[in-house]
């Protein structure tokens, strides 16, 4: 049975909204709408079981004085382009209502949604479904998906990281070290999930600990500029965990070091150089 979304913001006539939005289930959605836009664009949000949630575009719409909703002139007319989009966190939609479903001549399920049916396995499915809902900013939704897969079949490939982000995400890192510690033990180069540990220690206020781990961590590091980046975040927290040791030589040394690894417009160069564009 294919599984598939719907961005849901707010009550479900409102189409503009800032707030954080919830994937429930197939259905149209209007994507953010500028003030001084004329029309809305809307399409289909649902997941694609390779590559998550995906807007499927269909077109353009306006709205009367009386609430009625009408086909506007579509830049990309459907039997000549397919446009999908990749969507994450910072995506903004509103579900769009029963009414104009019909107005505009829409289907609640699309025919063309059979295509992406999840044809994997009970725990790839629910590990990968966890990963897209992780992916989104929605842990709360994936936790569900990843705690049952973890309970199955813990030695899924990519179930612990997905996991461990998703306890972190929610401010669980007791659970966080209980599931991960052995899993790096075994895989003591798996950067991502060493990432995750520091995190979880960090916010424990296990700061020897952390210290410790943000170190293995900044050692799985490459030199590309990528990398350089990520590697002076994590020096940067390994500085504040010397810190709050009262470790002040090796916490200003590190934070040193942060500034001088730090390419220019990454996260850390911008946080020692404020006044540069």
């Amino acid at each position: 049975m294919a599984r598939s979304a719907a961005i849901q913001c707010g009550k479900p006539q409102v189409l503009l909204t800032t707030s954080t939005c919830l994937i429930a289930k197939t259905a149209g959605v209007a994507l953010y709408h500028k003030p001084g836009d004329h029309d809305y664009t809307y399409g289909f949000v649902y997941i694609d079981p390779q590559a998550g949630f995906t807007l499927h575009f269909f077109g353009r719409f306006t709205i009367d004085v009386d609430g009625n909703y009408h086909a506007a002139a579509n830049p990309l007319p459907p039997d000549k382009y397919s446009l999908k989009i990749r969507l994450d966190q910072n995506e903004i939609a509103a579900l769009l209502p029963p009414r104009g479903l019909a107005q505009l001549g829409l289907p609640e399920k699309p025919d063309w949604l059979s295509f992406y049916e999840d044809k994997s396995d009970s725990v790839t499915h629910k590990v990968n479904w966890g990963s897209f809902y992780n992916g989104i900013g929605d842990s709360r939704r994936a936790i569900i998906y990843l705690e049952s897969a973890y309970k199955e079949r813990p030695d899924a490939p990519k179930l612990v990281f997905e996991l461990v982000y998703a306890f972190n995400a929610l401010e669980r890192p007791e659970d966080t070290i209980r599931v991960s510690k052995s899993e790096f033990a075994k895989n003591p180069k798996d950067e991502l999930l060493c990432r995750e540990m520091a995190f979880a220690y960090l916010h424990l206020k296990s700061y020897k600990e952390a210290a410790t781990q943000y170190q293995a961590c900044i050692e799985l590091c490459g030199d590309s500029e990528s990398q350089m980046a990520e590697k002076s975040e994590l020096v940067m927290n390994l500085s504040s965990a010397y810190k709050a040791l009262a470790d002040t030589p090796n916490s200003e040394a590190w934070l040193e070091k942060a500034k001088r690894w730090a390419p220019k417009g990454s996260p850390v160069y911008r946080y020692f150089h404020p006044g540069e564009e």
